[in-house]
């Protein structure tokens, strides 16, 4: 059995929001060089402490970032740390991101602009902080003098409108 278009309705689906969730400011070290390889170099970026603060308030607790420079000015990072809540209430944080210095066609690109988007998740075991569990989260990054601060969004649902006619 085929369908026409006009047996199923059309819909257009709007772009997912994004709400501003919290900051996570991580306090780092320098940078350990770990290897070097045709692929890349890796080193470790020690998380050492740090603030969260918004929907979230609490210590940074310490961690790492493990960074892959890919050439000169891309970097692949993949941090692990945890976040210790004021009410006692830990979460877990795994990040992973890109880092382009000098982005090309990036929207508002300049040659002061970085690209340095993440993909963060987050668990726990605090009834209170479920969401974190269940929903997706993006990152956007800036280093800054001894830190690495991340304002985390909330990937809101869209609101879907179905369209009528053709």
């Amino acid at each position: 059995m085929t369908h026409s278009t006009y047996d199923i309705p059309r819909v257009e689906v709007p772009a997912p929001t994004l709400r501003f969730a919290f900051r996570i400011d991580a306090e780092v070290a320098d940078n350990i060089p770990i290897d070097e390889r045709a692929g890349g170099e890796l080193g470790f970026i020690p998380i050492t402490g740090g603030t969260v603060s918004g929907d979230l308030a609490g210590a940074v607790t310490t961690g790492g970032d493990w960074c892959l420079q890919r050439d000169e000015e891309t970097y692949r990072v993949e941090a692990r740390y945890g976040l210790r809540l004021d009410g006692g209430a830990f979460v877990d944080v795994h990040n992973i991101g890109i880092l382009n210095q000098r982005p090309r066609g990036a929207s508002g690109a300049g040659p002061d602009v970085e690209y340095f988007m993440t993909s963060p998740v987050f668990r726990t075991v605090d009834p209170g902080l479920d969401w974190l569990n269940h929903s997706v989260f993006v990152g956007h990054a800036r280093e800054l003098e001894g830190l690495t601060r991340i304002d985390v969004f909330e990937v809101m649902l869209p609101v879907v409108i179905p369209v009528v006619g053709p």
